[in-house]
C-alpha cells in the first residue's frame, strides 16, 4: 500500500533524487549531524532537505528518541523500496565510466578482520600498488559483530572476514574454508597429544570479551577442557604475550603461519581434528558493477589464496 502511494506521489510531483539520497543516509546514520558530515554539507541544509521531503510525503518520517532519530512506519517502508534502487543506479553509473587501472585514482574503503590484516594486508597493498598505482586504501577494523553495520551504513564498500550476518542486499563471495593451528614460544615444548594441549595455559583472542572460544566447544564434545589464562580483544599483542610465557594460542591457520614467520614463534597442528569456518568477502550493491571495486575484490581473493567461489 505504501509503495502504491509513493508511485502515485511520484507521478504528480517529480521527487528530487537528492532528497531521497539524503533520506537514505539519515536512515543509515539515524543522525542528521553524522549524515550531513558524510554528505559534506551543513546540518541546516540537511534539515531543510528533510523538511521538504516530509512535506512531499505528508509524514514526519523520523521522531526524536534521545539522541537518535527513529523512523516512522512509512519511513521504514520507503527506505526498503528506495535504498536498493539508489544502490542499483549508483552501481550502473559507476560501471559505465571508462576505467584504466594504470591511471585511475580511487580511494577504497575496506573493512577487514584483524587476523586477515596481520596475515595478508602487506601483500594486498603491494599487489594493489602494482595494478592500480594511483589507488589508495583505507582499512577499517571489521569483526563479525560490526561488519554488517559498517557495510549497511556505507562506511566501507566491502568487508572481508568471518561474516556472521550481512545486510539483505549485500553480495557475498566465499574465499576459503580454513581451520586452526596452535602457536607458542619455541622454548615451551612441543604439543603432540590432547593431554599435553589441555595441560598448558592458553591465551584466547575474542571480540566478545569472554573466556570461551570455538575451540572450547570442540573440546567439550571430546569430554575435555583447557585453562584460559588470558583473554584478549586483539591479535596484535599476541606475540609479545606468548614469548617466554609458556602459553599457547589457537588461531586461524593462515595467521599461525604469519606469526611463526614474523614473531619468532612456533606453529603446529592441533592434536585433535580442527573445527573450520568460512572466510568471505561481501560488498555493497553500489559496488557490484564497478570495475575498480571488482579488481580489488579479485585481488583480495588471489592474495589470500583460498578456494574462491563464484559471485553470489
Amino acid at each position: 500500500m505504501v509503495l502504491i502511494y509513493v508511485m502515485h506521489m511520484d507521478n504528480r510531483c517529480s521527487l528530487d533524487l537528492n532528497l531521497l539520497r539524503a533520506f537514505v543516509l539519515i536512515m543509515r546514520e539515524r543522525s542528521i549531524t553524522r549524515a550531513a558530515r558524510r554528505l559534506s554539507i551543513g546540518q541546516p541544509a540537511l534539515s531543510h532537505a528533510l523538511a521538504r521531503l516530509r512535506a512531499e510525503v505528508g509524514d514526519e518520517l523520523f521522531v526524536r528518541a534521545g539522541r537518535r532519530m527513529e523512523p516512522t512506519a512509512l519511513a521504514l517502508a520507503l527506505f526498503e523500496a528506495v535504498a536498493p534502487a539508489l544502490d542499483r543506479i549508483d552501481g550502473s553509473v559507476a560501471a559505465m565510466r571508462a576505467f584504466d587501472p594504470t591511471t585511475a585514482e580511487r580511494i577504497f574503503s575496506v573493512g577487514m578482520s584483524e587476523d586477515l590484516q596481520l596475515a595478508f594486508l602487506p601483500a594486498i597493498v603491494s599487489a594493489l600498488a602494482g595494478r592500480m598505482p594511483n589507488a589508495r586504501l583505507a582499512v577499517r577494523h571489521a569483526d563479525y559483530l560490526g561488519a554488517a553495520d559498517l557495510l549497511d551504513r556505507g562506511d566501507v564498500s566491502m568487508v572481508v572476514g568471518y561474516l556472521d550476518r550481512l545486510p539483505a542486499a549485500a553480495k557475498v563471495r566465499r574465499i576459503a574454508t580454513v581451520g586452526y593451528r596452535v602457536v607458542g614460544d619455541a622454548g615451551g615444548g612441543a604439543v603432540e597429544t590432547l593431554e599435553q594441549y589441555c595441560a598448558r595455559r592458553h591465551v584466547l583472542v575474542t571480540f566478545a570479551g569472554d573466556m570461551v572460544g570455538y575451540i572450547d566447544e570442540t573440546l567439550a564434545r571430546l569430554g575435555v577442557g583447557r585453562r584460559i589464562a588470558l583473554s584478549l580483544a586483539s591479535f596484535a599483542v599476541l606475540p609479545a604475550v606468548l614469548r617466554g610465557s609458556g602459553c599457547l594460542a589457537t588461531v586461524p591457520d593462515y595467521l599461525a603461519d604469519a606469526l611463526a614467520g614474523r614473531a619468532g614463534l612456533c606453529a603446529g597442528a592441533l592434536p585433535f581434528e580442527s573445527p573450520d569456518f568460512d572466510i568471505s568477502i561481501a560488498w555493497r550493491l553500489t559496488a557490484d558493477g564497478d570495475p575498480a571495486e571488482r579488481l580489488l575484490r579479485d585481488l583480495i581473493v588471489e592474495v589470500t589464496g583460498g578456494r574462491a567461489a563464484a559471485d553470489a
